[in-house]
């Protein structure tokens, strides 16, 4: 945020021509083979010496038996990576990696060309887990330019009149600050950083702030993101094991998605990229030692043996490394199959599932209106006792639902006019659930004395009180979010995801001889409104 909004103050500041004014060459399929082939400024990883990248002999053939359709000619897979610091880097590594076996099986090399030295590579390669094997660093940049790939919106240039002081204001604020050799580095490291913010903000970097917001707001496309056991600490925040579990200093809470699955949920994506932010950070001199490249975007090319050209994309922006974002290696799906090639990450991939109701806006509206809870406790029974309500029709109350969870599989009771309320029935109807629907009215203040005290009722039965409440086989489990007091039962929404739901209502589920919160111990009045 920090580098986004600095670049954005700055490029007002500079009066920056139109940003839309910029363009790039295609290299040609033989062009793009023979540059890289003969590249000189290439060299190795570990030791530093210059190094070349070394294509497979024209009919060497795969001998794996898996070819997936395709013929078994050995083929090259070549990435351009910008800085090895970079966002896109170890996010693209990460994919690449986890099909690397796949790859191999159906006779395709892989090479990673990266820009950084020595101590950037080994940084790199510890932290994703990338062979330096198929890893070849190009410090400047130097092959990039050849290829003629994009440097960031070029057209943006720093005006003499903007002082050196200003300049060195400007670059305190990012990493790395004010460079060492202060008079022949000022502009050209403030000139890279502009543009670099510029592309951070949106500006010539077509798809980057589609990419950011998909990270923040899920993406129903994308298989899961985030492992189950991954933990991701940034000062005083820490998050996971998995997407849920958060702590903010001393406040901790649980997101309101995590018992989600199948799919990229909200800021999944954004925490995975806050893990590879804080490495880099971290550790800034030790990734970035050019900062004039850090404009500079990748590439990706599959080659044939003889030097066919079969895919290439050359990125544009920032975190637009993959012409297919949500599947960034979709296009070797016809070299290494649609699974793999799909999702090599192995994470769970069904689009959410068929049973999407009970999500969205409504859910963390829900949760938030548990801070209300104490206000409705309060309100509750008073509003019983206004309408003159006795002991008598408390009892009465009570004997009613007692009856009618007693005599139905499934209750609910509900508001006529409660978004909560009707989303519960639409949880109910999307699994083929047959239920008794008990409507007290349209809405809590609209209610008579007789629906008052049934309300009232429900909250010295269960704890909760909010509507919707929902029974199951004389089981109280909830509201739509809210779970019940003792935690033996998450609300409807959170059975529903577990797949408990289902087997509850095919009389198949255990809940650990918990017995009914319901009818049996009277629980604490500490229920969540949804």
């Amino acid at each position: 945020m920090k580098l986004l909004v600095s670049g954005i103050v700055v490029y007002f500041l500079l009066f920056a021509h139109d940003s839309a004014a910029f363009s790039t060459v295609s290299p040609s399929s033989s062009r793009s083979y023979e540059i890289i082939k003969s590249a000189s400024s290439l060299k190795d990883p570990i030791t530093g010496e210059p190094s070349s990248l070394v294509f497979p002999d024209v009919g060497l053939s795969n001998t794996s038996g898996s070819s997936n359709g395709s013929d078994n000619t050995k083929k090259s897979l070549v990435v351009l990576l910008p800085q090895l610091g970079e966002f896109d880097s170890s996010e693209y590594c990460e994919f690449l990696i986890a099909a690397e076996k796949s790859l191999a099986e159906n006779a395709i090399d892989l090479k990673v060309i990266g820009i950084g030295d020595t101590t950037a590579a080994q940084k790199f390669c510890d932290f994703t887990g990338l062979s330096s094997n198929v890893l070849l660093i190009d410090p400047d940049a130097t092959l990039h330019k050849e290829l003629n790939l994009y440097a960031g919106p070029t057209n943006l240039s720093i005006p003499d009149g903007v002082s050196d002081g200003v300049l060195k204001f400007f670059l305190r604020q990012l990493p790395g600050g004010v460079p060492d050799d202060e008079p022949n580095k000022l502009r050209p490291t403030a000139l890279a950083w502009l543009r670099y913010n510029a592309m951070c903000a949106g500006i010539g970097a077509p798809g980057t702030l589609r990419e950011i917001l998909r990270g923040y707001f899920g993406d129903k496309q994308a298989p899961e993101r985030f492992r189950d056991d991954d933990v991701v600490k940034a000062g005083f925040i820490e998050i996971g094991p998995g997407v849920g579990p958060t702590k903010i200093g001393p406040l901790s809470y649980n997101q309101w998605f995590s018992d989600e699955k199948g799919y990229q949920r909200p800021v999944e994506l954004a925490t995975v990229r806050l893990k590879n932010m804080v490495e880099v950070l971290t550790q800034w001199d030790d990734y970035v030692t050019n900062v004039d490249t850090i404009p500079q975007r990748g590439a990706t090319y599959l080659f044939d043996a003889d030097g066919t050209e079969l895919y290439s994309y050359q990125s544009r922006g920032v975190l637009t490394y993959s012409e297919t974002m949500p599947r960034p290696l979709a296009f070797l799906a016809p070299y290494i199959g649609e699974t793999i090639a799909r999702n090599p990450l192995g994470l769970k991939d069904n689009g959410g599932g068929e049973l999407t109701r009970g999500r969205g806006i409504l859910k963390p509206v829900g949760k938030a209106m548990g801070f209300l809870s104490f206000l409705f406790k309060l309100e509750n029974k008073l509003q019983a006792k206004l309408f003159g309500a006795e002991d008598l029709d408390f009892a009465a109350a009570r004997k009613e639902i007692e009856n009618t969870i007693s005599n139905n599989k499934i209750v609910i009771y509900t508001y006529g006019l409660s978004p909560f309320s009707s989303e519960t029935s639409e949880v109910l109807d999307e699994i083929g659930a047959e239920y008794v629907n008990v409507e007290l009215g349209l809405e809590w203040f609209l209610l008579d004395k007789e629906k008052s005290t049934i309300r009232a009722e429900l909250l010295d039965m269960t704890g909760q009180s909010s509507l919707p409440h929902v029974f199951i086989n004389g089981k109280h489990i909830g509201g739509l979010f809210t779970g019940t007091p003792d935690a033996l039962f998450p609300g409807l929404a959170g059975l529903k995801e577990s797949g408990e739901l289902q087997k509850m209502i095919a009389g198949t589920y255990s809940d650990g001889g918990g017995g009914n919160p319901a009818t049996t111990n009277e629980p604490e009045k500490t229920a969540v409104a949804d």
